[in-house]
């Protein structure tokens, strides 16, 4: 009788296996790892005349190749096979790829010998075979022999056209294995493995009798131990990114030293798996019921969900909170510099405007939370006293405040994001108005929301829900404009920067009526401002931060200085 009892309970356990192996199998193939992190790309390749090569990433999120999901690299002629790079960023679902391989129409039988994807887990190397089966080329695109390609150019609507690129095949062995990592390439392999170590443990419990409750709690306990390292292996769940503003510990060389012991620890504190997982659901649970900052050394709950950046002993901190006043000297120093740069560009012939734009808690002080309102001192704030001190000594210069226009309008629509430092596309909207109605001395009238389709969608974005440490998954939404030119919607034209800053944009505008060229000293508060700037002026440079040498180097017929708030007076002493 006792035989037939444990023969069932083994009949049970090898049906339970199998359950289990379907199920998890099932999970797993669903759950493929298409993430990539950091993956390089490396043609090797004969380019005979110098060119650029051009690598664009498909997200299935996004209904097409975007120039901005692209990596362009600069290309020497040499007379053997050379390597080309391209260091892709994090790409989440990878749908296609598509390498462009020259602008220039001159450049002859170009040979690709391999490409090579180098990734976290694995490296997967495609000869000049397995390129024709990852790849296929365009209509502008001949093929030479095995590994030749020559690039052809079409004549579309009276235009010579020269674009010749490959687009990846979608389905194609090769391409899945691009974009899904080794590990997950075998989900039932893994199942199998997984439920073959279950069923052991569970048909030699039933042969040493019933499990204990002790033993039942204490193979949870090393289960809970051994999961950071089993997702570091298998990744059961898709790892979330580091939402932190630092660079996680490195992995020390291994030394037999105290100080190893030190830096290993740091590092796996930094590194083990589920970390940003378990931070997500303890800063999502804090978040949701108490209304409680992860970090609140960085950023703080107002009222309503307002969140506000309060990071002590920083910029944002010294100026809302007026804790650091200039002094009369500085005051001057600051001052003496804006009209040194006035004379020199006006000598050259070039007008040159001062602007700032406001911090939002200079505009929304009604929403900040107690703790960060007592902080506030009783003193003028820094743009205030440039503006006194200006008016007072009578210096030809003007410093383009645009808060009443913010202030006057805050009622009627949100102008800053809830969840961000920066404001919206109508708080910019607004901020150009106001500049260009301050000075007229440009002959430039700005447009009118008449001009404009303006559509309110969802937004649910924020560098300020990263501080949080949470991910946004419905909590935190507000309404975000977008602006779209009812006539000529499209008279910007985004052109190449290449030889420019990071982070510089260069925009042509045929249809704007002049043949101004215009140079603006940036930050992140311009991004919203280029789409109505750019109606203005032929062609405009917006070089991040203040690069003199481009004055000279760009020739322009306006410069603009344009910076937020709290950046005043930080970088004169």
């Amino acid at each position: 009788m006792v035989l037939k009892i444990k023969k069932s309970k083994n009949y049970l356990i090898a049906l339970l296996a199998i359950v289990i192996f379907v199920v998890l199998g099932s999970y797993l193939k669903e759950n493929q790892r298409y993430v990539l992190s950091d993956m390089k790309v490396i043609v090797t390749a004969k380019v005979p005349k110098d060119d650029i090569f051009q690598l664009f990433y498909w997200e299935k999120s996004e209904p097409k190749f975007k120039i901005e999901n692209s990596i362009r690299t600069n290309v020497k002629a040499e007379e053997g096979f050379q390597e080309i790079f391209f260091q892709l960023p994090k790409i989440t679902d990878l749908y296609r790829l598509r390498l462009d391989i020259g602008e220039n129409a001159d450049q002859g039988t170009v040979e690709i010998e391999q490409i090579k994807f180098i990734k976290e887990d694995e490296e997967l190397v495609f000869k000049a075979a397995d390129f024709n089966r990852l790849f296929v080329g365009n209509e502008y695109v001949v093929k030479n022999g095995t590994s030749g390609f020559d690039g052809k150019a079409k004549v579309v609507n009276g235009r010579s056209i020269y674009d010749p690129y490959f687009v990846s095949v979608d389905g194609s062995e090769e391409m899945n294995a691009v974009r899904i990592d080794i590990l997950t390439h075998f989900p039932y392999v893994i199942s199998a493995f997984i439920c073959l170590v279950l069923f052991l443990f569970a048909v030699y419990n039933v042969k040493v009798g019933s499990v204990t409750r002790q033993g039942f709690f204490i193979t949870a306990f090393f289960t809970i131990l051994l999961l950071p390292t089993v997702q570091n292996e298998i990744q059961f769940t898709e790892p979330l990114e580091n939402l932190e503003k630092r660079e996680l510990a490195k992995m020390p060389q291994f030394a037999f030293t105290a100080e190893f012991a030190r830096n290993f620890e740091d590092y796996y504190n930094d590194n083990f798996g589920l970390r940003n997982n378990l931070i997500n659901w303890g800063g999502t649970y804090r978040t949701k019921l108490f209304r409680a900052s992860m970090h609140p050394e960085l950023v703080m709950f107002g009222k309503d969900k307002w969140l506000f950046y309060n990071k002590v002993d920083s910029r944002m901190y010294r100026s809302y909170s007026r804790s650091s006043p200039l002094s009369r000297d500085r005051t001057k120093k600051i001052v003496d510099q804006w009209m040194s740069n006035k004379k020199r560009y006006e000598a050259d012939g070039r007008e040159y405007f001062l602007a700032f734009w406001p911090n939002k808690h200079s505009i929304y002080p009604e929403f900040l939370p107690n703790m960060m309102k007592i902080q506030i001192k009783d003193t003028p704030a820094r743009a205030d006293q440039l503006i006194e001190f200006i008016e007072e000594s009578g210096v030809p210069l003007k410093f383009t405040d645009v808060r009443p226009a913010l202030l006057k309008n805050k009622g009627d629509k949100l102008l800053y994001h809830k969840f961000d430092s920066h404001w919206n596309d109508y708080g910019a909207f607004l901020a150009y108005e106001a500049f260009f109605e301050q000075n007229k001395e440009l002959g430039m009238k700005p447009k009118t929301e008449e001009d404009f389709d303006i559509k309110w969608v969802d937004y649910s974005q924020g560098e300020l829900i990263q501080m949080l440490g949470v991910r946004n998954k419905g909590f935190f939404i507000e309404k975000n404009p977008k602006f779209t030119l009812l006539e000529h919607k499209d008279q910007i034209e985004y052109l190449p920067i290449d030889g420019f800053p990071k982070l510089t944009v260069i925009t042509k505008n045929k249809q704007c009526g002049n043949k101004k060229r215009a140079l603006i000293f940036r930050d992140s508060f311009t991004n919203s401002l280029i789409q109505f700037f750019s109606l203005h002026f032929y062609e405009v440079y917006y070089i991040w931060g203040h690069h003199e040498e481009y004055v000279e180097k760009l020739q322009p017929d306006v410069i603009i200085d344009g910076f937020v708030e709290r950046e005043i007076g930080e970088k004169v002493q």
